[in-house]
């Protein structure tokens, strides 16, 4: 589900990076992460039942997506759903 909303932001809406973040324990999280390119990007400290939580957050730029690229994504019908997203096809 990331790659594919990865390929729709980069390939098709012109993103330049994409975020996320997860908890520090949320290992399965954090290795989809690092097959798809995210880097480090910091980290956050929320409160969470009155203890404290790290989020590890996480950056992708454009650059690592084209170079981590492994699954193929189709696109279809999106004409029809820029309006929605308020934007337009690029030139």
């Amino acid at each position: 589900m990331r790659a594919a909303v990865l390929e729709l932001a980069f390939a098709h809406l012109g993103a330049e990076s994409a975020v996320s973040g997860a908890f520090e324990d949320n290992l399965g999280s954090h290795g989809v992460s690092r097959k798809l390119g995210y880097e480090p990007d910091g980290l956050e400290v929320h409160a969470v039942r009155g203890k404290p939580a790290v989020i590890r957050r996480l950056r992708l730029t454009r650059e690592r997506w084209e170079t981590h690229r492994s699954m193929p994504v189709e696109v279809t019908g999106l004409a029809e759903c820029l309006p929605l997203f308020g934007a337009r096809i690029k030139p």
